[in-house]
């Protein structure tokens, strides 16, 4: 075996090569996988990742007709053709997942946008985790984590302290991913300010080039957008696309959730539907709230009287008005990252209140549980409201 040629390599040139398909596909090779990636440390990373979707195209939970796959890897190989960039093979890639074996990774296709989005689940980390275009990745283990990238993108700083460097290109994207109990800050290029909550995702470029701006959300954010007329910022989320005409805004889009939410702080924003033939805009003034319920096709528009309700979370406050308890105690599970189970009949009162965040969890439990006139206990890792 010649390991010269392959100290160029990158995941995709290993994936397309026809000698370390092989390796890979044939379980009698597994020794020269194993001499490969001894020899080759400095590629350990991009070998892991080529076996990783090379096994799994060969994993055969639902069958394909041969023409499609034909024309599946026809896509792939003419994207290679013309020398995209790693993100971009990895979105046809994982397209080829998606549709002959049914997994479940994200991945993002990124030449110019995020219009093309696969949604599915990152790998689990207790920590706050930034991915950078290049797939460097730099773990964050504080609770709450800032992270502010110059204005050309390539200079990024975490937590005030740390310097992290990247090369800038044209169609590159970058991921930050707050797992729960963690939160986290960023600054982006243009000066845009978004805060994400615990069990979030954003996906946006090191500098927004071309005539706009488009970030990719998944969870919960506010965002302070900086005003540019001559390049509208965008929120794109599974459901639904925001174009941003000013400025303040907190956006809920937890994919496991059925109900979605914008509230308005500031200025004015216009919400469309993913693949809706409904070509109209619907716009939000401030103090209103849009929600959308996933399969149905309109929002629904009404008027707030305190939007501090739906941001303070980012000052570690949960403030509710007629909300539901099994709702509320949702909301605390993603923060503190803990599982929280209810018992309760239908009949339970709709409860108003304030929550300091900043108390442990089981302060803030017996404080919900006073409120609502209920009770909670714990089992194991988990805890358990019921009626009184």
């Amino acid at each position: 075996m010649n390991l010269e040629h392959f100290k160029l390599y990158t995941t995709d040139d290993f994936i397309f090569d026809d000698d370390f398909r092989k390796i890979v596909q044939e379980s009698g090779h597994s020794d020269r996988l194993k001499v490969l990636l001894e020899n080759l440390p400095e590629k350990r990373n991009e070998i892991n990742i080529a076996v990783h979707v090379l096994r799994g195209l060969h994993v055969e939970r639902f069958h394909q007709p041969y023409q499609r796959k034909k024309d599946l890897w026809h896509q792939i190989l003419q994207a290679q053709k013309k020398q995209v960039r790693f993100m971009y093979f990895r979105y046809a890639a994982s397209l080829l997942l998606l549709i002959g074996v049914g997994s479940a990774v994200l991945y993002i296709a990124a030449k110019k946008n995020v219009d093309k989005v696969i949604v599915a689940n990152n790998p689990p980390s207790d920590n706050a985790t930034l991915i950078l275009a290049d797939g460097k990745e730099v773990s964050i283990s504080s609770k709450q984590s800032t992270v502010h990238f110059s204005s050309d993108g390539s200079g990024i700083v975490v937590n005030d302290t740390s310097g992290v460097a990247q090369a800038v290109s044209n169609d590159g994207l970058n991921q930050m991913i707050v797992p729960y109990g963690k939160r986290s800050f960023v600054l982006l290029s243009e000066g845009t300010k978004v805060w994400l909550n615990s069990g979030s995702k954003l996906v946006f470029p090191s500098v927004f080039k071309g005539k706009t701006r488009e970030v990719y959300l998944e969870g919960e954010a506010l965002f302070d957008v900086t005003k540019n007329n001559e390049k509208p910022f965008y929120v794109k989320t599974d459901v639904f696309k925001m174009k941003v005409y000013g400025t303040k805004f907190n956006v809920q889009a937890y994919l496991q959730d059925n109900a979605y939410s914008i509230v308005l702080v500031e200025g004015k924003v216009s919400m469309n539907i993913n693949n809706s033939v409904q070509l109209t805009e619907v716009f939000l003034a401030p103090n209103q709230k849009a929600s959308l319920t996933k399969g149905q096709g309109n929002f629904e528009i009404n008027n707030v009287e305190n939007t501090e309700i739906y941001t303070a979370w980012i000052e570690g406050y949960l403030t509710f008005v007629n909300e539901e308890v099994p709702d509320l105690l949702k909301r605390v599970s993603r923060y503190y990252n803990v599982t929280i189970e209810t018992e309760l009949p239908d009949n339970v009162e709709k409860i108003y209140g304030k929550l300091d965040l900043k108390d442990d969890l089981e302060r803030v439990l017996d404080g919900i549980a006073f409120i609502s006139k209920t009770k909670y206990k714990k089992e194991g890792n988990k805890y358990v409201f019921m009626a009184n």
